[in-house]
């Protein structure tokens, strides 16, 4: 938001999203891509990420490659990841969703050169307690004291020559939220390709304020 680029944030989104009234029409024009489940429509979301690169529209997208939230309750949910891990070969994470690899790489192939940066955000939520949480928005606003933000620029070169790059970055993800049960904290910045964010929150009614 400091450098004026919020109006550029894009999302992939679930299709469904763009026949809610006003609301389907609105995100349309403001450049969210539609996914139908399972990319079925992959041709339709290859002309929507061409049409940007063509037009030159400048873009900062953001990717969800887990499909939903990690829920330790939603048994079901995890074996189905784990399935899939063992169906291309991948070891089962603990604290992550194996990720969809279509859509990000995709994005990458799509945009080519279009391309500037990949930033990789792992967020941590502490609760009022002290230990983490994995909350919904409700819990968010009740019982989220602190968020914890990772945050490292993946390498250009090695994301558009290597398919499995995804994998390899929910690997680290896994990595880094086990260290962080165990010191309550991200290790420090290795480079200056990585960041470490804490952000505290400060609940007042409905309102949230950050400091």
């Amino acid at each position: 938001m400091r450098l004026g680029n919020a109006g550029y944030i894009h999302f992939f989104a679930k299709n469904a999203l763009k026949f809610v009234p006003m609301f389907g029409v609105y995100w349309h024009q403001h450049g969210l891509i539609f996914v139908r489940k399972g990319m079925k429509d992959k041709e339709g979301i290859r002309k929507q990420i061409r049409d940007k690169r063509i037009n030159n529209i400048p873009m900062m997208m953001t990717l969800f490659p887990e499909g939903t939230r990690f829920n330790p309750e939603r048994v079901d949910v995890i074996e189905k990841s784990h399935a899939y891990a063992r169906s291309v070969g991948l070891s089962e994470f603990k604290h992550v969703l194996t990720p969809r690899i279509a859509g990000a790489n995709m994005f990458v192939e799509e945009l080519g050169d279009h391309l500037k940066k990949i930033y990789d955000v792992t967020i941590v939520y502490e609760s009022i307690k002290g230990d983490m949480i994995r909350p919904d928005a409700l819990e968010f606003l009740d019982l989220v004291r602190t968020v914890h933000f990772h945050i490292r620029e993946r390498d250009l070169k090695h994301v558009q020559n290597e398919e499995g790059w995804l994998f390899e970055s929910f690997r680290e993800k896994d990595a880094l939220i086990e260290g962080f049960e165990e010191t309550k904290s991200f290790p420090d910045a290795a480079d200056g390709y990585e960041h470490i964010y804490t952000v505290s929150i400060v609940m007042l009614s409905w309102y949230t304020m950050t400091a």
